[in-house]
C-alpha cells in the first residue's frame, strides 16, 4: 500500500531518507523538524540540494517544530505541532516518527549478569567491547558513539579479536557518515569549522560535479567533493561529499584520512576514466592550486 499523504517526525537521515523513497512513490509528505535545517548533522550547502529535490517531489519541510501530540481520526492522523509559540496542525493518512531512538536494553537481563547499564540504556564498555564483566562484550547501537552500522561491524571485528587473546583496540580516527537521499550525502573528518575550531590551520576547496565527465554522462551534475586540508602540508583533515554516488567516493578520502594522506597523495594516483572517483582527484588538484577541470 502506498499512502496518499504521510506526516514524517523528524528530519534527521532516517526521517529523511524515508521521505525521500516514500515521496519517489508519489506520497504527500510533510516533514517536522526541530532544529533549523533537516539532516542538521550535515552542512547547509549538502543539505540544499536535498531540500532543492525535496521541492521538485513537492515535500512540504516544517523546521523549528516540535510536534505536541498526535489525534487518530477514522482513516487518518491529525498532527498538532508548534512554530515560534504557536500551534498548527497537518492531517496525513499516516505519521512516522523517526525520532526518539534508544537501545533496547531494558529486557534483556543484564542486570542478572551484573552487567552495568549507563546513560540512556546504553552499556559502557572498554576500547575493546568489553563490558565490567570480562566474558561479556558489547558493540554497535548498544554502546555509546554514533548508531552506524558500519561501526558496530568494525567493533565487532576487534570484539571477536580480543575475545581471541589479541591487543585489538578500537581507533576511530575516521568515521564516515553517509545520508542516502536524493542526491546522496556523506562526510567523514573535520568540517572547515571543525577544523578551526580544533585550532589547526585549515583551508577548504570545492570541486563541482559539474566538471566530472562521468556526472554529466548520468545527467546528474548536482553536488560536489569538498577536502579541508592543512594549509601548511595539504594533510587531508576531512572531507564532504554530495551527490550521485556520494556514499562510495566518501570510502578513498576516509583511507585517506584514516592515512594521514595529504592531497598530493591522491592527485599523483592515477584514477579511471570516466569515473565518478575522479572527482577526488580534482579536489586534490584544486587543493594543490593546479586544478584542470574547472
Amino acid at each position: 500500500h502506498i499512502p496518499s499523504s504521510m506526516v514524517v517526525i523528524g528530519g534527521g537521515y532516517i526521517g529523511s531518507e524515508l521521505a525521500g523513497a516514500f515521496a519517489n512513490f508519489g506520497t504527500k509528505i510533510t516533514i517536522l523538524e526541530g532544529s533549523n535545517q533537516i539532516i542538521p548533522t550535515f552542512e547547509k550547502d549538502m543539505v540544499k540540494l536535498v531540500e532543492n529535490e525535496f521541492a521538485k517531489k513537492g515535500v512540504d519541510i516544517i523546521t523549528n517544530a516540535m510536534a505536541l501530540n498526535s489525534e487518530v481520526k477514522d482513516k487518518s492522523v491529525v498532527v498538532t505541532y508548534e512554530v515560534g509559540g504557536k500551534q498548527h496542525t497537518v492531517e496525513a493518512e499516516y505519521c512516522l516518527v523517526t525520532v526518539g531512538r534508544r537501545p533496547n536494553t531494558d529486557n534483556c537481563g543484564l542486570e542478572v549478569a551484573g552487567v552495568i547499564v549507563g546513560e540512556r540504556g546504553l552499556i559502557n564498555v572498554d576500547k575493546q567491547g568489553r563490558t565490567n564483566k570480562p566474558n561479556i562484550f558489547a558493540i554497535g547501537d548498544a554502546v555509546p558513539g554514533a548508531a552506524l552500522a558500519h561501526k558496530a561491524s568494525y567493533e565487532a571485528k576487534v570484539a571477536a579479536e580480543a575475545i581471541a587473546g589479541q591487543a585489538s583496540e578500537v581507533d576511530y580516527v575516521a568515521m564516515p557518515a553517509v545520508c542516502f537521499t536524493d542526491p546522496e550525502l556523506s562526510s567523514v573528518g573535520y568540517t572547515l569549522d571543525q577544523a578551526k575550531e580544533a585550532g589547526l590551520n585549515a583551508k577548504a576547496v570545492k570541486f563541482p560535479l559539474a566538471g566530472n565527465g562521468r556526472a554529466l554522462s548520468l545527467n546528474a551534475t548536482e553536488g560536489f567533493v569538498r577536502l579541508v586540508v592543512d594549509k601548511e602540508d595539504n594533510t587531508i583533515l576531512g572531507a564532504q561529499v554530495a551527490g550521485v554516488n556520494a556514499s562510495d567516493i566518501i570510502a578513498e578520502l576516509t583511507l585517506a584520512v584514516e592515512g594521514g594522506l595529504n592531497a598530493e597523495d591522491i592527485a599523483l594516483t592515477i584514477h579511471s576514466h570516466p569515473s565518478l572517483a575522479e572527482t577526488v582527484m580534482d579536489a586534490a588538484e584544486l587543493a594543490l592550486g593546479h586544478p584542470i577541470h574547472v
